[in-house]
Order: structure tokens, then sequence, then C-alpha cells
């Protein structure tokens, strides 16, 4: 592997490796390992390093660190850095991780005591510089200090601007068009202005803006002295006395500060070996095992050259290759002997192949079945209707077990064809999101590289028009084979096995006709949406350029930090600072409430904006050619919690309190001729809380059928039920439910609108009257602690290796976590249960369709005139499928709009 760039210009890339961690570690969600180590920055700085050997082409590479201990800008400045809070433990103890996959690419690590990394990167880049002239110098990094090196004429840098995928290219100009200076200047813009992320002083007084314009208008701090030294000078002329003030008595702290600024480019003995710094090809019997002992699966077929140079090595894990068995076709002199086999053995795995690109635009082409012993591939076109019918029953037999990944295609092509599935259904796909919901892949590949330790062959450009070919089929049913054996004794020893076999195996049918349905939208419905919201977001953009006094572009961060907090002059304490300024998150945002109107047009043109994007102009697109309707997705194996999720389009993310988000729910419709039931469970988390917590009080108010959060402020401020204030229900409503979710006093305060002190004694009343509450908490917390998991009602896992973080706000997300994943885990199995139930007793009745699942929510299509009927039947199976302790309530509403019904 040589990487070269289209121009054929040698490169040298330059990592800044602390910069590229630290970014990584803040900007990416805890990831850790099977056995719980976090590598979170590992996988960032890993995933940045692939795309820049990709987008770059580097000829040559080296990467820089920082070491521990002090540096000569310590000695120069004792309070050096001195404010920087001490980063978290578990970002340290990636660092040698990050290491090993440096070194594993062979990359060489340059480091000197007494510099930091940014040093190492300017001796580095002066060396390249003089030894080969014509060499571009590129510097991957997070921080901005690096634009000081920049050099049209070699050396650019490639800065993580937010997150990890914000990338920018910076030359001289890019730098002047931000700063309105050039590079060099840089070190004398942090001299005036200083630096707190670094505790650089600068020139007290002096800001961003002066700054900038001193440095604009004289030049650099030895310029602004030279000049300020003159009574004549022109500075008098361009600035106020308060300024040159300032800048007099600053003198010192600005020379000091720009040496602190400088990156070092010179250092006695240090030294570049153009060839030890040559890109070298990935060693596959290196870099393999290190990306599977991280378990960075996805990331391992970005690695160049790997798959085309390891495609059968498996002896870095001992793994037995498997060896692909001979597809044996099945013709008519052949098929009683095969399906009498496969009958036989009572198991196989098997994957459906159609004539389209999905059931709806074609039919079953064929099946192909992999036993222990054999592989079979039955094209249905060349068996008679009584042939076929025969094949059919080897998935209708009860005796049989169908072995599959994602199986539920497979059942959706069966029912399409008007087949009942009738075998055991064995999916390993969800088999190992059931063993483990909190590993993040579950696909096939990654599932025989994480569980067998093996590698598929790529079967891309052996695939079919419509899928994989029978022969790449069979070879991918051998290894589901291979995982059946594997999960169907891990979820035993797990004591999973009930779980999956009770609730998630019987669901898969039923969410294949679920999908099948689909549902009806109203295509002129969202045509007069999107004018709408078009209408409205333009008229919100003019009125927030009225708010703010000029015009602007709203979506670019840059640009509305600059509005909120230069040109208004928005207060900034409490509001979270990153390298490039203030953030404008809408978690920021939040608490800029009541500062100016124009926050409150920013959230409403960020929220329309969304589902317009999202939803609006998106449904007309998912609507099915063959059917007129639109057909979700519902995913088994995504969520933690084991609620279901939807995907094209995101049925649960749709809003229900904004007006839009209630707009886009009436799109959605029955058909002509038919009514929409749904049916929701009320409160089915409060209830389950009680349930689990055996809190009495919380269930005499279940019992008695009294307002839950009426009864709860009652209890609380020892009152009659007829005594309790808006007030009161509205903070017993907030703990209610924020005691789902850890809230503490802030949160409540925050949410009602009470004051901190109230909202803490509310809390502390709170778990004094609710007693029962408080102990199971606690008890979930302290098992949670040391078993390292929580479970639901029906033994449902959910590992959280976050409880054991050394990141007090990553400990307390694991907190949260172990609280909420019972009672809205137990919430998701009893949804589950009760859709298996409800099919069952309609799934032969063609008038009845269950059609959508969200949140806590079902909903049917009923030949109208049902409605009662189905309503009655579906209440009563929700209601009585599980026995809680507590009542359960379900809300049943009717109509023709989803987002109407009532």
């Amino acid at each position: 592997m040589q990487h070269m760039s289209e121009t054929s210009q040698p490169r040298f890339v330059i990592i800044d490796g602390n910069a590229i961690i630290h970014r990584a570690y803040h900007a990416l969600p805890p990831l850790t390992t099977k056995d719980g180590t976090m590598v979170n920055a590992v996988f960032g700085f890993t995933s940045m390093l692939l795309k820049v050997l990709s987008d770059l082409k580097p000829t040559h590479i080296a990467a820089t660190f920082d070491l521990a201990g002090p540096t000569f800008r310590d000695e120069l400045y004792d309070k050096y850095k001195a404010t920087r809070v001490k980063a978290d433990q578990d970002l340290y103890d990636q660092i040698p991780l990050v290491y090993k996959m440096v070194e594993g690419f062979q990359i060489p690590i340059f480091t000197q005591q007494g510099y930091e990394a940014d040093d190492m990167i300017g001796m580095i880049m002066a060396k390249v510089k003089g030894l080969q002239p014509e060499m571009k110098v590129t510097i991957v990094t997070g921080d901005k200090d690096m634009l000081q090196l920049v050099d049209d004429k070699q050396v650019e840098v490639y800065l993580l601007r937010r997150g990890m995928s914000d990338v920018k290219l910076y030359d001289e100009e890019a730098v002047q068009q931000e700063f309105g200076f050039g590079p060099k200047l840089i070190p004398d813009y942090k001299a005036l202005k200083g630096d707190t992320s670094d505790n650089i002083p600068g020139v007290h007084g002096i800001g961003e803006k002066t700054a900038k314009e001193l440095i604009q208008k004289v030049g650099g701090i030895e310029e602004i002295y030279q000049q300020l030294g003159k009574k004549t000078s022109e500075l008098n002329k361009m600035f106020k006395e308060s300024v040159l003030k300032k800048l007099r008595e600053g003198k010192a702290d600005a020379e000091m500060s720009k040496i602190l600024a400088t990156i070092v480019t010179d250092l006695d003995g240090f030294e570049v070996v153009l060839s030890v710094c040559a890109v070298k090809p990935c060693d596959a019997a290196v870099i393999k095992p290190l990306f599977h002992s991280f378990e960075f699966f996805t990331l391992l077929s970005r690695v160049p050259g790997i798959k085309e140079a390891t495609a059968h090595t498996n002896t870095e894990t001992g793994a037995k290759e498997t060896r692909k068995k001979r597809l044996v076709r099945v013709n008519a002199s052949s098929l009683k002997e095969t399906l009498s086999a496969l009958n036989k053995q009572k198991r196989f795995a098997c994957k459906e192949l159609l004539t389209g690109t999905d059931v709806f635009s074609g039919e079953i082409r064929g099946f192909v079945c992999v036993t222990q012993e054999a592989a079979y591939y039955i094209e249905l076109k060349i068996f008679s209707a009584q042939e076929q019918e025969a094949i059919f029953d080897i998935f209708r037999s009860k005796k049989n077990t169908v072995v599959g990944h994602d199986i539920k295609q497979l059942v959706k092509a069966l029912i399409h064809q008007h087949v009942e599935v009738g075998a055991h259904l064995f999916d390993v796909m969800v088999a190992s999101y059931v063993i483990n919901s909190s590993t993040r892949a579950h696909d096939l590949r990654t599932l025989v590289v994480r569980e067998l330790g093996k590698e598929m062959k790529d079967a891309v450009d052996q695939s079919s028009l419509f899928g994989a070919s029978p022969d790449i089929a069979a070879y991918e049913l051998q290894f589901v084979l291979e995982l059946y054996v594997l999960y169907a004794r891990t979820l035993t020893e797990t004591k999973n096995e009930k779980l999956f076999e009770d609730i998630e195996m019987p669901l898969i049918s039923v969410l294949a006709r679920v999908e099948l349905h689909g549902v009806a939208v109203d295509e002129k419905k969202l045509k007069e949406l999107s004018e709408t919201a078009e209408k409205t977001l333009a008229s919100l953009t003019k009125k927030i350029w009225k708010e703010v006094g000029q015009e602007f572009n709203i979506a670019s961060p840059v640009q509305l930090r600059d509005i909120l907090f230069d040109t208004l002059g928005l207060p900034t304490e409490g509001i979270k600072k990153g390298k490039t300024g203030y953030s404008t998150a809408a978690s920021e945002l939040e608490k800029l409430h009541g500062a100016h109107p124009v926050i409150e047009l920013l959230e409403e043109h960020r929220e329309l904006s969304k589902l317009q994007n999202t939803y609006v102009s998106v449904l007309p697109t998912l609507v099915n050619k063959h059917t007129g309707r639109i057909h979700a997705s519902f995913n088994q194996a995504v969520a933690t919690t084991g609620r279901l999720s939807s995907s094209d389009p995101n049925l649960q993310n749709i809003p229900i309190r904004t007006q839009m988000g209630r707009e886009i729910r009436t799109a959605f419709v029955a058909e002509q001729g038919h009514t929409l039931v749904a049916a929701d469970y009320s409160q089915i988390e409060l209830r389950i809380v009680a349930s689990l917590a055996k809190d009495k009080r919380l269930i005499e108010i279940f019992e008695k059928g009294e307002d839950v959060h009426l009864a709860t402020a009652a209890v609380i401020n020892g009152v009659a039920l007829k005594d309790v204030t808006s007030e009161m229900r509205s903070a017993a409503k907030g703990i209610n439910f924020g005691v789902l979710y850890g809230m503490g006093a802030f949160g409540l305060s925050s949410r009602t609108g009470i004051t901190q002190w109230q909202a803490k004694e509310f809390i502390d009343a709170y778990f004094e009257k609710f007693s029962g509450v408080k102990k199971w908490i606690d008890s979930t917390l302290e098992f949670a602690r040391e078993n390292g998991y929580v479970e639901t009602l029906f033994g449902r896992r959910r590992y959280i290796p976050e409880l054991s973080s050394d990141n007090y706000q990553l400990r307390s997300a694991g907190e949260r976590m172990a609280v909420n994943m019972p009672v809205q885990g137990t919430a998701a199995d009893m949804m589950k249960l009760a859709m298996i139930e409800v099919d069952a007793q309609i799934k032969q009745d063609e008038t009845i369709k269950m059609i959508l699942q969200v949140h806590d929510e079902l909903v049917f299509e009923v030949n109208k005139g049902q409605e009662e009927k189905v309503a009655a039947q579906v209440r009563e199976v929700m209601a009585k499928v599980v026995k809680l302790g507590v009542p359960v309530e379900v809300h049943i509403r009717t109509g023709e709009r989803w987002g109407a019904v009532g």
C-alpha cells in the first residue's frame, strides 16, 4: 500500500494525538467492550486516522503526544494551564490504548520531555520543510493553536471544528478570512486577549474584538508597543485612552503570553528521518487482532488493503476455518429426499431469495437451506403448485426449527405468499441483542468476527441483482448455524432463554404482519403541511432577522454564536464553551429563555425545520408504489431497554406536544371504509414503579382510580384532593415522572417553575411519603453496582459499565439508566406480550389489521362498524396480559386520522 495524492505530490501528515483523543472522548458517547473497557476515544481516534489515510493519502506520517510532567512554559509561568480541570481517568486510561493503535499502523511517535505535542508538531514541520521543500505538510488536529504554523508554500491544517465529522482544511487564505490577519500573528492575538483554556493571561481588559482590531490596524505586539512608545503615533488616534492604558500596564504579560502561545519549531538535536516516517503497508497479522480486541469490527473494513490480504485469516483467534459446503440444486427427482432430510434434521438455517427488491415488487424465487451436513437451493419456479405446497410445509411444521439472521424477512416473504409459519424460529441477530443489548452491532459480519473469531469473505461482487446469490446465501448460513450453537447455550447460561422463546421469537411473525399491512397516508395533507411549513419558516426567519437587526444564516452555529453573544451581548454564564466559542446547542439555548425574544423564535425555527426535513418532505417518498402505503420497519435489536424502534420512518420521534407534530400524525389515515382504533397504556411506567417498589401508597392510589398526580400532591402536601392547587399537581407530576430519570432539585425546578429549595423539599417529602419507591431505587442501584446489570420483571438484562466509571457524569448517567431500564423494559415486554396475544386473536380476521406500535400505543385499522368490538377485545388483552398487582388502564380512541383519534 502506497498512498499518493492525485497530483503525486508527497504529503507528510502529522497527527496531534492528544487533541484528537480529547476531542473523541468528549464528542462520542460512552463506548465499552464486552469486558467493560472504555474505548470511545480510541474508536474516535482510529476512525479519524482511517479517514486521514483515505482522504489525504499521505506518503509519510507521524503522531505526537504530550508527556506527563512540567514543560518550559510551566517554568516561565507557574500558573500555565493551572485552571484546567483534571481530565477523567477514563480518558487517561485510553491513551496507552491509542499508543497501541498507532504502533499497530507502524506510525512513529514523537515526544519530548519539557515540550508539548504542539512543539513536536512545530519541530517536525520545520525539519520536513528543510529536508524536502516540495513535500506538503498537513497537521491533523482539533486545536486552533496549530493555525499559526500554516504556510501556503507548504503547510496546511486539517482542523476538527465540532465533534468528529466537521473538518476544515486551512490554508493562509482561510486563516485570513477567519481572523482578519495571517497565521504568523495568531500568537500575538493570544498574547493580547489571553487564552482561558491554557490560562495564558494576555493583557487584562483586552478582549477578542479589540485584539483583532489592534492586530489588523497595527500588527503584532512588537509593532503595537513600538507605536505605543511614540507620542505622535497613529495608535493614539485609532484607540481610546482606556485601551492604551491597558496595553501599557499589560506589556510584561503580553510579552510573556506571546512566548507561551508560540509553538517551538527548533530544538538542538531534534531529527526527523523521512524513511522512518514513510507510510507502511498495514500488517493484517497485527491490525486484525488489535481491532478485534477493541471490538472495532465495523472499522476493520476501512483499513487500507486489509480485506484483500486477509480474507481467510483466522490464525490470531485459533478459530477453525468454516469450510464451504457444496450447494445442491434441488430438482424434481431429489425434492422428496431433500424435504425428508430437512424434516428429519428438524433444524436448518434458511434464507429467502426474491424475484424483486422486496416482497411487494416480486415473489419468492427460492430458498437456501443449510444443515450441519448439507446445503440446498430450492428454486420454486421449477416445481408444480403441489410440490411448492410440500416445500412450504417445512415452514408450517411445528416440529421444525428454522434458524436465520434477521429472520423476519423470511417470515414476511412467506406470509405474503399466504404461508402461515408454524415452525419454531431462532434469530441469531435477536439472540445477540437479548444476551447483551448494550453491544453496538448485531449484523452478521460483526457477530461472526466477535463471537466466532472468523471473518466472512466479502461477497458483494458475487451478489445477484436482487440480493445474495444462492452460493453466497449458503456460505453465510453456515456461520448462522455456528452462531446458533453458541447462542442457544449462552441464552440458557444467562437465563435469557424464556424471554427469547416466549417474547422475542413469537413477536417476529407479529411484526412481519404489521410491516406487511403498512399504513395509508394523506399525501395531499402532507403537501399542504409542506407549503405551510415553508411559509412559517420564511416568516420566522424575517422575525429573527428583525429582532437581531441584521440578516444572517440561522443554520450556521458560528454566525448564530456571533449574533447571540457578540451582537446582542447575551449572558454567557453557564453556557458551554469549546475551542471555537460558546455553544448554541438546544440545551444551551434553553438556558437563555427570557434573555431575549429571539431565543424562543430560534427554537421554533429549529423544531419546524427539523420536522419539515425529517418527515413532511420525506414521508411521500416512502409510499410504496405497489401498495400505496408506507411500510415502516420495526426493529427488535436496537433500543437497549427492549422497546421497539422504527425506521423509514422513525415513528417514535414524531412529537406529540407540538402543533406540527400533531399535524404530521393526522397525515396517517385509515383507508376508505375503515377506521383507526388506538389503544394506549395509561401511565404504565408509574404503575410498574408501584408494582416493582411494592409501595402501598402508590398502589392504593391506582386501586382507587384516582388522578395519580393529584393524589401524589395531596399526600406530599398533607391536604385533601379538593385543596390541591395546579402548582402542587404540576410539581407532583414532575417528580412522578422525574423519579424514573433520577431528576434532582434543579431539574424539577426547571420543569415546574418552583424554586430549587422548594423542589428539594418536595423531593424529600415525596421519598418520605412514598418510602417504598425510595427503597426500591436504592436496592436497584445496589444490585446494579454489585452485578453490573439490571433486569426487567421478565428477566431482560441491560449491562451498565458506566456504573464503574471514574467520570462523575458517566457514573450518574449509569445510575439513571439503572433505575429507568427495569421500568421502561418491563413496559416494553408488556407491550410485546400484548401484541403477541392480540395478533393470535385477530390474524385470521381480514377486517382487523394491527398497523402501528409507537411508545405505549397500538394502532389498528378496522372495518367501519367494528370499532366497539375491536376496542373491547384489545382492551381486555392489554389490561390482563400481565398481572402487575396494580390495575392496568387502557385508553381507547377511534377516528379516521391517527393524530385526530379521540
